[in-house]
């Protein structure tokens, strides 16, 4: 041994000494002393002198503990006993979280030690001064068990303890919303959904969730009523198309009137003459299904106008003129559909059925 370490030895336990016999009170010497200590890893008197000071005056005692806690998770890698320093500093100097998340773990963790910081801000959160502090805390957590140490027990509690301390987070509820949607559990979502809409804020997201709310009750709960009272609640001036929801609920109610409303509101939203097309030739076929027959002849015939290649809309025209016995107009619009076809052997057909219906009229007028 080299006269240099034992005059180190021979100080370190000089000054152990005075730690045990509390003679260490000039704040300058505390500090050295420390140095000291954890230079050259002397635990044992390091925490003595630690617990003491922090014991004598807790409410001024910040770095100590600090110090406390950095070497318990950095040197002694127990990042629970590091948790429990900090449960206590923040109890003593009521820290509110973003002075201890910025200022002080950064001192206590290496950077990006997820797990550590995980254990700590889940044994200070309840000693945090306010709820806004708590609720803080817990979305942190909530983050580094869902995305950073995927702790999925630890995320489900963490998520539960977050919706106790605030009913409306909207965080947790859209955890919840995914999980019950993920289970199948339809009338918790609904709950979730509704909870939502008096959380959010934004309008375009009280459309989101209420279009959501309107396609569970239809799609899943079989419940057209209540999704198209969802839709005139919480969707009545959305952007957002929610036609085929409104319309599907509309015909599990078997009411066709509904259903021509939905249609005809989507005539006035659409620009592409193709899409216009198909809507008439649905409004058409609605119309006939309710015994309107020349509403029904109306759109199936703007239908060829606006789309010539809309073929059944022409089969639509025929079959009414068919029941109506107007053979002229059978015979007429069986030409307008030989004309837009493209395909020759329906072509021939068709002039062929004219055939046939013109001998039929023909011998019809002859006397007897």
């Amino acid at each position: 041994m080299t006269s240099q370490s034992t005059l180190e030895g021979d100080r370190i336990r000089s000054l152990v000494a005075k730690v045990d016999s509390g003679a260490i009170i000039d704040t300058g010497e505390r500090l050295k002393a420390l140095d000291l200590f954890e230079r050259f890893e002397c635990w044992g008197p390091y925490f003595r002198l630690l617990n003491g000071i922090i014991t004598e005056n807790p409410r001024q005692s910040e770095p100590y503990f600090i110090r406390l806690a950095r070497v318990q998770n950095r040197y002694l890698e127990d990042a629970f006993a590091a948790a429990e320093s900090c449960a206590n500093m923040v109890a003593d100097l009521k820290l509110g979280y973003l002075r201890f998340s910025e200022d002080i773990l950064p001192q206590i963790i290496e950077f990006e030690d997820y797990i550590a910081e995980a254990t700590i801000l889940s044994a200070i959160c309840d000693y945090l001064p306010t709820v806004v502090d708590r609720i803080s805390c817990l979305e942190r957590l909530c983050m580094l068990y869902e995305k950073k140490t995927h702790n999925e027990n630890r995320l489900v509690a963490t998520y539960e303890k977050l919706l106790l301390t605030d009913p409306s987070n909207v965080r947790a509820l859209r955890y919840f919303k995914l999980t019950y949607t993920q289970s199948n559990d339809w009338d918790q979502v609904v709950e979730i959904l509704l909870k939502l809409l008096q959380a959010v804020r934004q309008p375009q997201e009280i459309f989101r969730v209420g279009q959501e709310l309107a396609a569970i009750y239809l799609y899943q709960l079989d419940k057209p009523a209540e999704s198209l009272a969802a839709l005139e609640a919480h969707c009545a001036d959305s952007p957002l198309d929610t036609s085929n929801i409104s319309f599907d609920a509309y015909q599990r109610l078997a009411d066709w009137e509904g259903c021509l409303k939905v249609l005809r509101q989507c005539l006035l939203n659409v620009d592409s003459e193709r899409s216009r097309g198909i809507l008439h030739y649905k409004i058409g076929n609605l119309s006939l299904q309710m015994g309107r027959v020349e509403e029904a002849v109306e759109n199936f015939t703007k239908v060829t106008k606006i789309s010539p290649e809309f073929l059944e809309a022409y089969e639509g025209i025929i079959a009414v003129k068919l029941q109506q016995r107007e053979w002229a107009s059978v015979d007429q619009w069986l030409n307008n559909l030989s004309t837009c076809t493209q395909d020759e052997k329906l072509r021939n057909q068709l002039q062929q059925a004219r055939a046939r219906l013109r001998d039929g009229m023909a011998n019809a007028d002859q006397p007897r």
